[in-house]
């Protein structure tokens, strides 16, 4: 009867472990898309300051553009 209760045990413990490696697997998969997600921002946002930084340079005053301004 102690070996019954023993496996029983045991399978309690591989049913736990079960569960708690999908619920970390969830995470891991929602953090995924979160880094994917994020990259894609990152790289908008560096295309549209590259974007931006062309603008300011092929404006007027393209000089200037790169000089504090005269309070510093």
């Amino acid at each position: 009867m102690d070996n019954a209760n023993d496996i029983v045990e045991l399978q309690q413990q591989v049913a736990f472990q079960e569960q708690t490696i999908d619920a970390l697997n969830e995470v891991v998969s929602r953090q995924q898309q979160d880094l994917t997600r994020l990259d894609r921002a990152l790289a908008l946002l560096a295309q549209q300051m590259a974007s931006m930084q062309q603008a300011a340079d092929a404006g007027p005053g393209h000089a200037e553009a790169h000089q504090p301004p005269p309070h510093y």
